[in-house]
């Protein structure tokens, strides 16, 4: 038997699995051999499994064993019994200390004299000490051979590579076995830079992770944007008919019990029918990519990989290794804005157009201005809308206020109505030591009932939309000044009704506090409510 042991030298990781190249060699002498090829991990796609060779080698008889099976003498076997060996040690001093220790009661015993005594208790603390010391020597071997052990167990029953390999002339030969592992993923990590001036800098960079069982040492490392099995079949469309509605009893369930051993009886046969596939035959050449700032970059007809400079540790079972992709930069108008009508607060705004967002999925993205971290922000780039506003964080230089200073009701009787006269104050104070301008949003009420009328007194220079009642204005206010805007409105109804008010929460907001999109009144992810 000849164990050809190989090391990972590249790994394709997509965003659930990699594609992983492992090599090794081996000197073969001439004539018929069994080659174990090790390296696998438990979660290998067998049929993915490919074997690379040179010339002058063939293979016949290829199979998958647990590499374990056939060692005469296992190394995990010997591990462990270092490990009882090391833990008879520790029982050992253990008993030797609580033997000292019990032999130090002298209320018992009269034989020994008082500077024995003296002599026996000055000593047992270093005695003691030196023995505790030993244990722990002990129990850090321990350690470090419980995770040679596991190392060693997982090796002995992962899966190797068998055949049986006709040698023409003795040498060493190189060999590369390629694989799909699943237990390997990377995700994006958005980063959003601004100075407060000039473009966006939108950083894409990608954690990546593993837990194979190994440790990534020293690797190629690319990343794909995709899954090798997405978008395996292209739709086909069915023909789509109009009908009268009908009620229809809810059975889902049951025809999908009833279809189940039916789907995985498909699912079986469809993998029984699909072999093992290994082929042995010359490495193939890497493609020709471009080069750009932080990583190689080549876009194949259906994904983008992006190639990693140098080499690269990606440790088993860890929250990931981090790397830099790309950056851009995207032109932004900047603006102070508030909407003290919902939140009191002034924000830091950039208003980008969507076309100039490089990504077309919404994502989040960390908010960094003039290198400090503000908070973090949810982007959903819809390409119907021209233009986006992100918020940087908010803007402490901008102090904002509203109450309502003034509220009239009155009956007119002679046309059966009530009358509400509403008066809204916001103030804007500048506490910085500059001019500045902040553009602010507020609202009217908007009915929804013929008889149900809103009607504007005051706007104080800003504008009204009028399908939805936005009112909103540019509001200069000179550095270490307060600027008060006005708004007025009177809703009228008839008396004998009864007038409520209600907010739309129907559309997507953002949360002020961790940025997730809100569809009702409550965030979904920190809980917070939103107006």
């Amino acid at each position: 038997m000849d164990i050809l042991t190989t090391a990972i030298e590249k790994a394709g990781i997509y965003r659930s699995g990699a594609e992983v190249v492992r090599r090794g060699s081996l000197e073969l002498s001439e004539g018929n051999h069994k080659l174990y090829v090790k390296g696998m991990s438990g979660s290998v796609r067998y049929d993915t499994v490919r074997l690379f060779g040179a010339d002058g080698l063939r293979v016949s008889n290829q199979r998958f064993e647990a590499f374990g099976e056939h060692q005469e003498e296992k190394e995990s076997e010997n591990i462990r019994r270092e490990i009882e060996e090391i833990e008879k040690q520790i029982e050992v001093r253990q008993m030797q200390i609580d033997m000292w220790r019990s032999n130090g009661d002298f209320t018992a015993r009269t034989s020994q004299s008082a500077s024995e005594v003296e002599e026996y208790i000055e000593k047992l603390p270093e005695r003691v000490d030196k023995l505790n010391g030993i244990i722990s020597e002990y129990r850090k071997q321990q350690e470090a051979l419980t995770e040679e052990l596991q190392k060693a167990e997982r090796a002995e029953s992962s899966p190797a590579v068998v055949v049986d390999v006709d040698v023409e002339k003795a040498g060493t030969y190189p060999f590369e076995l390629r694989y799909f592992e699943n237990n390997a993923e990377w995700n994006p990590v958005y980063e959003l830079y601004s100075d407060g001036e000039g473009p966006l800098e939108i950083r894409m960079r990608a954690r990546i992770a593993e837990h194979t069982g190994e440790d990534w040492e020293n690797v190629q490392i690319s990343l794909f944007t995709g899954n090798p099995s997405s978008g395996s079949a292209l739709p086909e469309l069915g023909t789509l008919y109009l009908d009268y509605r009908q009620e229809v009893q809810y059975r889902a369930s049951v025809a999908m019990g009833k279809a189940a051993p039916a789907m995985m009886n498909m699912m079986m046969d469809s993998a029984a029918a699909s072999d093992d596939v290994m082929e042995f035959g010359a490495v193939e050449e890497s493609s020709v990519r471009m080069q750009t700032a932080e990583a190689d970059v080549s876009d194949d007809d259906t994904m983008t990989e992006y190639i990693l400079p140098g080499r690269r540790d990606v440790l088993d079972n860890y929250d990931g290794t981090m790397a830099d992709l790309q950056s851009y930069e995207i032109p932004a108008e900047y603006e102070v804005a508030a909407v003290p009508v919902l939140d009191t607060r002034a924000y830091l705004t950039a208003k980008v157009k969507t076309a100039d967002i490089p990504f077309t999925n919404a994502f989040s993205t960390g908010v960094f201005l003039k290198g400090k971290y503000l908070c973090t922000v949810y982007l959903d780039p819809d390409l119907t809308k021209e233009e986006i506003v992100i918020t940087l964080g908010e803007d402490e230089r901008i102090k904002v206020s509203r109450k309502e200073v003034s509220r009239k009701a009155a009956n007119t009787f002679l046309k059966g109505q009530r009358t509400v006269d509403h008066v809204f104050e916001t103030r804007v104070t500048n506490i910085s030591g500059k001019d500045m301008e902040v553009f602010l949003k507020d609202q009217v009420p908007v009915s929804r009932e013929k008889d149900i009328t809103v009607e504007v007194r005051e706007l104080s220079g800003m504008t009204r939309e009028e399908k939805t009642g936005e009112v909103s204005g540019r509001v200069s206010v000179p550095a270490g000044q307060t600027v008060t805007k006005t708004l007025a409105y009177k809703v009228s109804w008839p008396k004998d009704k009864k007038v409520t008010e209600s907010r739309d929460h129907s559309g997507t907001r953002i949360c002020s506090e961790c940025g997730s999109p809100v569809y009702g009144q409550f965030c979904p992810v920190c809980g917070s409510r939103v107006n």
